[in-house]
């Protein structure tokens, strides 16, 4: 199961950083488009804001099936596993009334072994079977937007899987799935080497008889955002009038001593403006280290949406090259 999170500012990483910490000082910043203000006050000596930040996020689960068949087997290789995975996310979904479903796509796979008109159909079977199952078990269907869709995979989806494996001949494997042949030619050239097929039939093309499931969801949460409030620093007050003391007196003029007592009250009064001042530095620099961690990790979750998406991309171009072939 993948889990993809789509931030859609990065002022949301910023505002919760500043939430998580409710005594810590926080740098003023503008809320992005996808936040809205609930509330402003202040308490004591902090700027109190409170947001509803939105937020786009999505979950994949992948379901496999037997060679040639469409019906779900819930023991099959993970799928248990998997299913358990789907049924607790969903149940936490019903509870969750902060989390609303865009979108459910459920999509249908099949392994490029075979006639291309019955992996077609058999692809479509599966997503379908697994639309009956999700509708049976949550009603799926009543409560959100569901999307059917299929896929057949060529040879060269299994590139990567077998690049990386220890089927036997691989370089002859690699330069049959590279080469111009169409499918079902690359498959008779392949089952000619009996053990390049059985690893085949084993171990790479299992995989790709599945279904993938991508539940689209919204989420709402509230972040409070703390403000230190720069108030004017009070103009010094005037040095008190000093009494004097005369010790001694002469024709030359008078020599006084000023009082003990004054003189330590100044002092203390240096040291303390200078340990407050040391005190709002340390602040600062932690709250600052604080945003810096948050747009790192904005920053990655950013990456991982456009890679997701790209993933995307690659798969839906795929099937338009597939059914431009198929016209």
């Amino acid at each position: 199961m993948k889990t993809n999170v789509r931030i859609i500012a990065l002022t949301v990483a910023m505002c919760a950083a500043a939430g998580a910490t409710a005594q810590t000082t926080s740098r003023t910043t503008t809320p992005a488009a996808d936040t809205v203000l609930l509330s402003e006050r202040v308490d004591g000596d902090y700027l109190v804001r409170t947001y509803r930040i939105q937020n786009t996020e999505d979950v994949d689960y992948s379901i496999r099936y037997r060679i040639s068949v469409a019906k779900l087997n819930a023991a099959l290789n993970g799928n248990t596993a998997a299913l358990d995975e789907l049924n607790g996310f969903v149940n936490g979904l019903m509870q969750d009334t902060t989390k609303k479903v865009r979108q459910v796509i459920i999509t249908g796979y099949a392994s490029p072994d075979g006639p291309a008109a019955y992996n077609a159909k058999l692809a479509m079977q599966r997503a379908t079977d697994f639309k009956g199952y999700v509708d049976q078990k949550y009603g799926f269907s009543q409560k959100y937007a569901v999307t059917v869709n299929s896929v057949v995979d060529d040879w060269a989806m299994c590139r990567s899987a077998v690049s990386s494996s220890t089927i036997p001949d691989r370089a002859w494997v690699l330069q049959i799935i590279d080469g111009p042949q169409s499918s079902s030619a690359k498959e008779q050239m392949l089952k000619r080497n009996a053990g390049v097929w059985n690893y085949l039939a084993q171990e790479i093309l299992p995989p790709m008889r599945r279904v993938e499931v991508m539940i689209d969801y919204d989420t709402s949460r509230i972040v409070e955002q703390r403000t230190l409030i720069q108030r004017p620093k009070p103009a010094p007050k005037p040095a008190p009038a000093q009494d004097y003391v005369v010790v001694e007196e002469n024709v030359n003029g008078v020599i006084v001593e000023m009082p003990e007592k004054e003189f330590r009250e100044e002092r203390r009064e240096m040291k303390q403006d200078e340990r407050a001042a040391a005190r709002i530095a340390k602040r600062e620099a932690r709250e600052a280290a604080k945003i810096a961690r948050a747009q790192e990790k904005a920053a990655k979750r950013i990456a991982k949406k456009e890679a997701k998406a790209a993933k995307k991309a690659a798969k839906a171009a795929k099937k338009t090259y597939k059914d431009l072939e198929k016209m």
